[in-house]
């Protein structure tokens, strides 16, 4: 049928969603969302430090702050394990890669790097199984868990394209042919 009209849709619009407006692009609070949020981070507002050079302290620092989550029926987040010890994210992440923190015993070290192993795996669950925003999850992981958006291509010649001519060789001839093609050039023309 040539005269059937087909209604147009949006460019890259996904199917059903009308308007302009994609269906996870705003928060979707609901009432007493952000009491629950506040009350599950002042939890964690009085803990005492944490010795970290006490790998049992720091393994039960950990163990405390998912079991609050669990509890808070909260995701876990690098910023509230960072919370959990009192201090920021990029503190956290130089433990865990031993900048500027000899002092921390390995064992606490391999701790800390399991607990991220384990939120990773979260972040990936998540955003698999459609329970974040998948930019906010792609943007946690870049920030937090080392991902990026770059391609690394080396190319290593390792096979000749014919014979190898000598340097002075390659030299001789292209200045033969620039010679001879300037005897051609007249710059009065």
């Amino acid at each position: 049928m040539a005269d059937e009209i087909v209604e147009k849709r949006g460019r890259g619009r996904p199917k059903g969603t009308g308007g302009n407006k994609r269906p996870d692009s705003t928060a979707q609070l609901q009432p007493g969302d952000n009491r629950k949020f506040l009350e599950h981070d002042l939890r964690m507002w009085d803990w005492p430090a944490v010795d970290m050079t006490k790998p049992r302290a720091v393994a039960e620092r950990i163990g405390n702050y998912f079991r609050i989550c669990a509890e808070d029926d909260m995701k876990p987040s690098v910023a509230g394990m960072a919370l959990a010890f009192g201090v920021d994210r990029k503190t956290l992440w130089c433990w865990c890669n031993g900048v500027d923190s000899a002092y921390i015993p390995t064992e606490s070290r391999t701790t800390l790097k399991k607990a991220y192993q384990f939120l990773n795996a979260q972040m990936e669950n998540y955003m698999q199984n459609g329970k974040i925003n998948p930019v906010a999850g792609i943007f946690l992981m870049k920030n937090n868990m080392g991902y990026a958006d770059k391609q690394e291509v080396v190319l290593t010649p390792n096979q000749q394209l014919g014979d190898q001519v000598p340097a002075e060789d390659l030299e001789k001839k292209y200045l033969e042919d620039v010679v001879g093609a300037s005897s051609d050039y007249d710059p009065e023309d």
